[in-house]
């Protein structure tokens, strides 16, 4: 999909896990790449995935590959750049 092959240039995402819940919500970046909405999703186990979504219809949400955190804070932090370097 879209969001697979644009991340995949820039670093790994997957789609999140079940169960996933968003806890954090940035403020929206937007740039040439679209809009797009950093969060962290609190996941099993008391750990947080920094995740983006593009906003528009039929775009879905990714969340970075990297380790989780126990930081909702820190795994928001990541999502922002991940978010502008999507949006760039």
């Amino acid at each position: 999909m879209y969001l697979d092959k644009l991340f995949d240039k820039f670093v790994p995402v997957s789609c999140p896990p079940p169960g996933s819940v968003n806890v954090r919500i940035g403020n929206p970046v937007e740039g040439p790449g679209g809009r797009w909405i950093p969060c962290a999703s609190a996941i099993a186990g008391g750990s947080y995935l920094s995740c983006v979504y593009e906003v528009g219809p039929g775009r879905r949400q990714v969340c970075s590959a990297l380790p989780p955190t126990r930081c909702a804070e820190e795994a928001l932090c990541q999502a922002v750049e991940l978010a502008a370097t999507a949006a760039a």
